[in-house]
């Protein structure tokens, strides 16, 4: 079995996906061939015609073969009265963007329901019908004890920070390279830390990808995908785990 890696575009929005294309476009360029997309479905209070632009972008990055997944709800918490301790350390660390940190049970359904309630608003096609995205992201990977279970039971891939749960159950070890929110300071060290865990032999690791990464991190992002591809490591989706 050949070595993987996943090539993971976070936060992709209706307030960014112009920015972003050209970016998808240099790393599809730079990898040889599309990749997944982690999108943020919310659209309040964006226009119409915003919302149109965003639906027909995304059928279009969907018949190029990017991979489209979900990405929470707005990525920015709202106020819960059922936040644990915990979740709100989470918030406090993300800046508020830690939605799914610590929720309650009966919260954390709630909040899914939306995110999916969203994404078919998005993806309906003109009979209503639609699929279900193939993997869903906690923003910040934060999470609660119940959300594992609730997207598994919704047919979907769950995502943390050390690994990857298919629906059925089959867990893969995946440590994840990101630089997006770290201080200047740890960036050469989060640098070295990516090198390892894509040239070590086991597991199939993350490369997670920011608007905020660019212009600043272009190459260091760059570097990193080289290190993947260097190690012969084979692009996957999370639909091929």
């Amino acid at each position: 079995m050949s070595r993987q890696f996943l090539l993971c575009f976070h936060d992709f929005s209706v307030w960014n996906f112009r920015t972003s294309l050209p970016i998808l476009e240099e790393l599809k360029d730079l990898v040889g061939a599309p990749f997944s997309v982690l999108v943020i479905p919310d659209t309040e209070n964006a226009s119409d015609e915003a919302v149109e632009n965003f639906r027909a972008t995304l059928a279009k990055l969907s018949s190029e073969g990017f991979e489209l997944a979900l990405h929470g709800f707005k990525h920015k918490a709202e106020f819960s009265q059922g936040r644990s301790y915990a979740g709100l350390i989470g918030m406090n660390l993300t800046g508020g963007e830690a939605e799914f940190a610590g929720l309650c049970e009966y919260e954390s359904s709630r909040l899914l329901q939306a995110a999916l309630d969203a994404w078919k608003k998005l993806f309906a096609d003109e009979n209503g019908n639609v699929e279900k995205p193939v993997a869903f992201i906690p923003p910040t990977w934060f999470s609660n004890k119940y959300l594992p279970g609730q997207v598994r039971a919704e047919k979907m891939l769950y995502e943390d920070r050390f690994s990857m749960t298919t629906a059925h159950g089959k867990r893969y070890s995946s440590p994840v390279a990101s630089f997006a929110g770290i201080p200047r300071a740890t960036e050469k060290a989060a640098f070295v830390y990516a090198e390892g865990i894509l040239k070590f032999p086991f597991g199939t690791p993350r490369i997670a990808v920011h608007p905020v990464d660019f212009p600043r991190l272009r190459d260091v992002v760059r570097d990193t995908i080289r290190v993947a591809l260097n190690n012969r490591r084979k692009l996957v989706h999370y639909s091929e785990l």
